[in-house]
């Protein structure tokens, strides 16, 4: 009987050893997470080597990869110049409006100036956050193109729509010839759960929307906004055929660009891994004659590396 009651002992320690080993691997696991999001490149930064002056035209910067770099879609990229404090993105024409109110729906314009990167606020499990996809607010359930609360995301009635499994968001141009849904009854089935960490992950592939004739594309990137904090479902979204993205038009979410990108390739897909690029002030006087440059590019919404950081010119 002794013996038995030493075995069972034993037994209970081990089982709580075990216990005890899974849940530090589970906690190791979680807390060490990293997104599939992202570049490994690293982007080396070199003065102009041009004189500045009170002009309001002078290149600034020459930027490049490292070696080993993947060519990067210029829709997901943000180049952000900090001067005296102040944040100045860098495009090929138009950038985000800093003033734009805060409210549920937060839309970032990505440095091709077409396509947006906006972040839904849906941290309300009662009520949800209605979006107008083609003016990139928030609206209200009448004039809605999707709703969100949690993970649920519906879109509104009137809405066709179709997933394409697999599809690069920047190799659809135009509305590839697939059979539309009409059916918006449903959620939509846009992420698989990872039981291990516990991360919601959005499924591999391209939404096509259109109502009315009017046509864009929309990728999930992540559920999680900059701070990891999840129930912010994060989308590209860009316009197709030729559709009038009413957004691009709004001087309340959209302006011109103070810093302009200059590259001598003419397809703006991608910022090819052997292309050096010029940073160019567009029409505004941001460093006039000297000036400290901190520069910071994000790739699919996370920070690239950069070599150095922060220039003096």
């Amino acid at each position: 009987m002794k013996s038995d009651t030493l075995n069972w002992k034993r037994l209970a320690a081990t089982v709580a050893i075990l216990l005890v080993a899974v849940a530090a691997i589970w906690t190791y696991m979680v807390k060490t997470y990293e997104s599939e999001l992202g570049t490994s490149n690293v982007i080396l930064v070199e003065e102009s080597g041009t004189i500045l002056d009170a002009n309001s035209n002078n290149e600034l910067l020459r930027l490049s990869f490292d070696e080993d770099a993947d060519d990067l879609l210029w829709s997901s990229l943000e180049i952000t110049l900090v001067i005296d404090g102040e944040s100045n993105s860098c495009s090929f024409g138009s950038q985000s409006n800093s003033d734009q109110t805060t409210g549920k729906v937060s839309p970032k314009l990505g440095a091709d100036g077409l396509t947006f990167t906006t972040i839904i606020d849906s941290t309300d499990d009662e009520e949800y956050t209605y979006f107008d996809l083609s003016q990139q607010e928030e609206v209200d359930e009448e004039n809605h193109w999707m709703r969100f609360s949690s993970t649920d995301i519906y879109l509104s009635e009137g809405i066709t729509w179709a997933f394409i499994e697999g599809e690069d968001f920047g190799d659809i141009f135009e509305v590839p010839e697939i059979e539309m849904d009409e059916d918006t009854d449903e959620r939509l089935e846009w992420y698989t759960y990872d039981m291990s960490v516990h991360r919601v992950n959005p499924n591999d592939g391209v939404y096509i929307l259109e109502e009315n004739d009017s046509w864009y594309k929309v990728k999930f990137l992540t559920y999680y906004n900059e701070d990891d904090e999840s129930r912010h479902p994060t989308m590209q979204i860009a316009a197709l055929n030729g559709t009038v993205f009413p957004a691009l038009s709004n001087p309340e979410i959209v302006v011109p660009s103070p810093c302009k990108i200059i590259t001598e390739d003419p397809d703006l897909k991608y910022w090819d891994a052997d292309e050096s690029i010029t940073l160019i002030e567009n029409g505004i006087d941001l460093c006039d004659k000297s000036c400290a440059i901190e520069i910071e590019v994000k790739f699919e919404t996370i920070s690239v590396e950069i070599e150095p950081s922060e220039i003096e010119i």
